[in-house]
């Protein structure tokens, strides 16, 4: 696990790290306009994924040790089923509201259309690195992101310097190599039988039961994490949500370190919680608190570490974001301890739960966003996403321990 773990974190850092690389060409190159834009269409792209078909890869990870490989072949050809449907769903929506969703934009209504198709390639492409996780097959996903990422890095930089392409260069160069990226998945999906043709309703609404409340928990999600983008660009303008946007992607850069953990632990932690036994049940606790440790220190290190990268990597331009980076280090420590504990939720079937506590911690953040927004400027909204993800990080901890009984020899009780 600890060489799949490194495997992983290679992995994961040439495919969520892209913006953290370039960055120092995007600061230079961009205007803070542009920077701002960039985060608006993320935002929009963030809940798109959510949409189309409900954040499948989660209910493959769960179910996937319970099934087998046969069974959930069977329900990944109704999951494609689910995916196109709620494809148009969400595109008829996202085309209806382009002008309120980017006011800033004249062709909005042609960048929704965008937006909602590297969704969907995105969206195949999680269903993809999912199976590879729990295949453990980490050098073949370590291949397949190096060269994704390096092409796309390559393309960005080609449209933004040498055709001054503004922030399209970044999104176009992304939607470009998504596309290629979904056909190998189809490829992949096909080649491996991962595709049985069973259309099933009966799947299908287990399916949807499954995700549906879970897409409530990843909206909230998205609220914590990327509407306060939305907020400071409508509130204030379009400068401050590229000066807001530089501070998150510094910030989140620690969390694919912890996600890449994450792609090794979670399988091995499902394939133990199936077993029900003793032995593998404080496997399962030892391992979560050696992962909370590793966060704790993580966090720490980076928020000294943090104002050096800064200056080596960031335009001066943007220098108002290191006055709350600290913040948003922090809060994103509190989103990295939370992961495995709701996965010890969702194992036992508790998503409404997890539904529920994310649903009010995304209101609360929304709240807070206005509220503080208007009293500290950019600051306020670094505030409200600290906030926002200790209370349900704290609100996920009690409720895995009123749910998991852990006696003094450490094993769990269900």
């Amino acid at each position: 696990m600890f060489k799949n773990i490194l495997i992983f974190t290679i992995g994961t850092v040439f495919n969520k790290g892209i913006n953290f690389f370039i960055l120092p060409i995007l600061t230079y190159y961009l205007s803070k306009d542009d920077y701002g834009m960039i985060g608006v269409i993320n935002s929009i792209l963030t809940i798109s994924i959510i949409y189309i078909g409900f954040y499948p890869n989660n209910f493959i990870m769960v179910k996937f040790f319970k099934y087998g490989k046969e069974e959930i072949s069977r329900y990944i050809f109704n999951i494609f089923i689910l995916i196109f449907l709620s494809f148009f769903i969400v595109l008829f929506l996202l085309i209806i509201f382009s002008n309120y969703l980017i006011p800033h934009y004249e062709n909005s209504k042609i960048i929704v259309i965008f937006i909602t198709f590297l969704a969907l390639f995105q969206v195949l492409w999680r269903m993809w690195s999912v199976l590879i996780e729990i295949k453990r097959d980490a050098l073949r996903y370590v291949i397949a992101q190096f060269i994704q990422t390096s092409l796309t890095i390559g393309l960005t930089l080609f449209l933004i310097i040498k055709l001054s392409y503004g922030w399209e260069g970044k999104f176009f160069a992304e939607f470009s190599l998504y596309f290629i990226s979904s056909i190998y998945v189809i490829y992949y999906l096909y080649k491996y039988n991962y595709i049985k043709v069973n259309f099933d309703l009966k799947k299908i609404k287990e399916i949807f039961l499954f995700l549906f409340p879970l897409t409530f928990y990843v909206v909230g999600l998205f609220a914590m994490g990327t509407i306060d983008k939305i907020f400071v660009a409508n509130m204030l303008d379009l400068k401050s949500a590229g000066i807001y946007s530089v501070a998150i992607t510094l910030s989140i850069i620690l969390n694919i370190l912890f996600e890449s953990i994450l792609k090794a632990w979670l399988p091995t932690m499902f394939e133990l919680l199936n077993k029900k036994e003793k032995d593998a049940y404080k496997k399962v606790i030892k391992g979560n608190y050696l992962y909370s440790i590793f966060v704790v220190v993580s966090v720490i290190l980076y928020i000294f570490i943090s104002p050096f990268i800064f200056d080596i990597m960031i335009d001066d331009k943007f220098s108002l974001a290191l006055h709350f980076l600290p913040i948003l280090i922090i809060a994103y420590g509190f989103e990295g301890l939370r992961k495995p504990i709701t996965e010890l939720l969702n194992h036992i079937d508790k998503v409404n739960i997890v539904a529920y506590i994310t649903i009010f911690s995304s209101f609360l953040n929304i709240i807070l966003n206005i509220f503080l927004i208007k009293e500290y400027g950019i600051k306020g909204a670094a505030y409200a996403t600290l906030i926002s993800f200790a209370l349900l990080y704290l609100l996920t901890l009690f409720f895995a321990f009123y749910y998991y009984k852990v006696d003094k020899k450490y094993e769990i009780i269900l």
